[in-house]
């Protein structure tokens, strides 16, 4: 019996420095000089721009030209079972916790500004066409024409910024998103259509360059209208002319809609030993053109990575891999929770996903740095340490290479940069698909692999030229470094050294526990810690290893300090998915319909980068812990909360039919 409190002196002993190493972890170095030989960021680079010519909106006609595109890729370069699932999408199918959403598609869209000519207002200035720039069109846009005089209602979300505006037949400018303005100023008060110049996600950069136009959205089931979206630029200037008294008058024509459509996932397998065990790569192909980091950088990468392995094997550079190894391309989220929902084999066979979503921004121009994270802390894995071990290594060859003009291994492209990678390694963080994999109906442990932040994600400045391609292969590196490492782990030498790439991660999360302790009580700490490395030890069991850390006592299943655990949950089996997909929340709806608040545990704030309170709270339920244990390892792993707040969240999820009550 190895005491929790003796682990980190047994970790130093035992990890194994990796700088000198001329292999990466984990595998050998012929796979190492295999796959970064092969790997070509310039190849992937040049899918990026491929990609980002198509507006890539879910079910539309630019989706469908760039999943053909992957298709035809695919077959080019001898994948098997090379497919394109089609799941029906009309606005009435529910996938899970998932209603879907109609295709949306747009033919054209102009907003033009007028001037007065010979006493008529007549086009003087085209401010946003479709066809230049699909971005200045907000998503879920319906047909319909306006002219008339603009409109400033500031934020336009609370009734004092309509007061004493008449805005029947006017186009409204709104700093907000179109759909947070749409009900009050299009149904209620009878503006024809949106103009808006909402900004990007808030960075230390935000707000700098006033030329972005960032992506904008509608609902796709309430309050229909037409919106455009703006710089912030073109909307100040508007702003001081409407300051002086004059008239902003435009004219505005949108022929877009929805129609009942398809969910389109382009999947293609690598064949392993095993077909009844896949690790599966994954991103999202849906975001509006250029959408270059954004997300045509991970699905060229998954789609390089598929073309390098297969390359590899083809040659005989590679072995065929012990488990199968699987690529998929959904439009974010509510893809992949149809997907797992409608071909429940898919989440049966999967061990693993590693989804790379934004893996190529250049950091001198997008400010963002590169994340290898884990499973969220309600399921700990082995998978995790694997991507983070690999992700350590590449991050010491660039630095090394940056520092001396010399390395092993600097994963160099020619037409990229030489500067170091600075990945950061660990976590989880909310955000994409990864998150639907681990969420608790599935329970599959992931790697994530994304840019954070960009100052021009979601705008029409994502564009190819942001994009190093030295970046994209040191990710694609990682991620392909990461499944081969799992496709091919069985008992041996590989499996043994395994061991104490797990033994060095418990080891950074002992030292974790240095700072959490502010928060909270020593005793719930090594009690969380023990479960949660107990877990990690038998999380090899589902790749028919043996336990990693055999005859190590972690300790027993965390109990309430108190002797109240408080009620007991499970989940019911028949409601697969997070409480919130895209375009649809299941959670609110129900509410709603149930006549019951939002609970106050969702707008709690959580530990920055860390897994919401929420979605861990429902992850963490499982027929066996109560509330307490809950509540500590919410408090733990997302930051300090009230019990009562956890106790109310579940205690809701129980009346809507999520949660099954196993003990009061």
């Amino acid at each position: 019996m190895v005491p929790i409190r003796a682990l980190p002196l047994l970790l130093l002993l035992t990890a194994a420095p990796a700088v000198a190493q001329v292999q990466a972890p984990l595998l050998s170095a012929a796979e190492t000089h295999a796959l970064a030989g092969e790997l070509s960021g310039a190849a992937a680079k040049r899918t990026i721009t491929s990609l980002s010519q198509h507006h890539r909106m879910r079910g539309s006609e630019g989706y469908e030209e760039a999943a053909a595109m992957i298709v035809g890729k695919l077959k080019d370069y001898g994948l098997a079972e090379v497919d394109t699932i089609r799941l029906p999408a009309d606005g009435k199918i529910f996938y899970g916790t998932q209603r879907s959403r109609p295709a949306w598609n747009a033919k054209s869209a102009e907003l033009w500004e007028q001037r007065q000519d010979g006493g008529r207002w007549r086009d003087a200035t085209r401010i946003a066409s479709f066809s230049d720039q699909p971005i200045t069109l907000a998503q879920d846009s319906v047909s319909g024409k306006a002219e008339g005089a603009l409109v400033d209602i500031g934020a336009g979300t609370s009734a004092t910024d309509y007061e004493g505006k008449d805005l029947r037949g006017k186009l409204v400018l709104t700093s907000s998103q179109p759909e947070a303005v749409a009900k009050m100023a299009v149904t209620e008060r009878g503006a024809a259509g949106i103009v808006s110049w909402a900004q990007n996600q808030k960075s230390a950069w935000w707000g700098e360059d006033e030329s972005l136009i960032r992506w904008g959205h509608l609902s796709t089931w309430e309050d229909p209208t037409f919106a455009f979206m703006v710089s912030p630029a073109r909307a100040h200037a508007w702003q001081e002319r409407l300051a002086k008294g004059e008239t902003v008058r435009l004219r505005a024509a949108v022929d877009a809609g929805r129609s009942a459509g398809e969910y389109r996932i382009p999947t293609a397998v690598i064949p392993g030993k095993d077909r009844s065990k896949e690790i599966v790569f994954s991103c999202h192909l849906d975001h509006p053109s250029p959408g270059a980091n954004d997300n045509a950088s991970g699905c060229s990468g998954i789609l390089e990575i598929a073309r390098t392995l297969s390359s590899l094997i083809a040659s005989g550079r590679l072995p065929k891999p012990e488990r199968t190894i699987r690529f998929v391309w959904p439009c974010e989220v509510e893809c992949t929770i149809a997907l797992l929902n409608a071909r429940p084999e898919f989440a049966k066979r999967t061990l693993a996903t590693i989804h790379l979503d934004m893996i190529g921004g250049n950091t001198e121009v997008t400010k963002g740095t590169l994340k290898v994270e884990g499973s969220p802390p309600s399921l700990p894995s082995f998978v995790s340490d694997v991507g983070f071990a690999i992700g350590r290594w590449v991050n010491d060859q660039s630095s090394l290479y940056a520092n001396t003009g010399e390395a092993p291994m600097p994963l160099l492209d020619p037409e990229g940069t030489k500067q170091p990678l600075r990945a950061t390694i660990g976590g989880f963080s909310e955000g994409s698909d990864h998150q639907v994999w681990a969420e608790g109906s599935w329970r599959i442990p992931v790697i994530y692999i994304a840019d954070w932040p960009d100052i021009y994600i979601h705008t029409n400045k994502d564009v190819p030229g942001n994009i190093d391609s030295t970046k994209l292969k040191r990710a694609m590196f990682i991620a392909a470094g990461s499944a081969w490492v799992l496709a091919n782990l069985r008992p041996g030498e590989r499996a043994a050294r395994l061991g104490s790439v797990v033994r060095a991660g418990m080891f950074e999360r002992t030292l974790e526990d240095e700072r959490l302790a502010i928060d909270n009580p020593v005793g719930d700490l090594i009690r969380v810690r023990a479960e949660h490395a107990a877990a990690v030890n038998a999380s090899v069991e589902r790749f028919d290893l043996a336990p990693l850390l055999a005859g190590m006592d972690f300790g027993t299943v965390i109990a309430a300090p108190d002797g109240s655990s408080g009620p007991v949950y499970r989940r019911n089996p028949k409601l697969k998915g997070p409480m919130d997909g895209f375009g649809y929340s299941w959670l609110d709806d129900l509410l709603g319909d149930a006549g019951l608040p939002r609970p106050s545990l969702l707008s709690a704030t959580t530990r920055e980068g860390g897994a919401s309170f929420g979605y861990e709270a429902l992850n963490l339920v499982d027929g066996r812990r109560g509330v307490s244990e809950i509540h500590i390892i919410l408090a733990a792993s997302a930051g300090p909360v009230p019990r009562a707040d956890v106790e109310a969240y579940l205690a809701t999820l129980e009346k809507l039919g999520v949660l099954e009550r196993v003990k009061p």
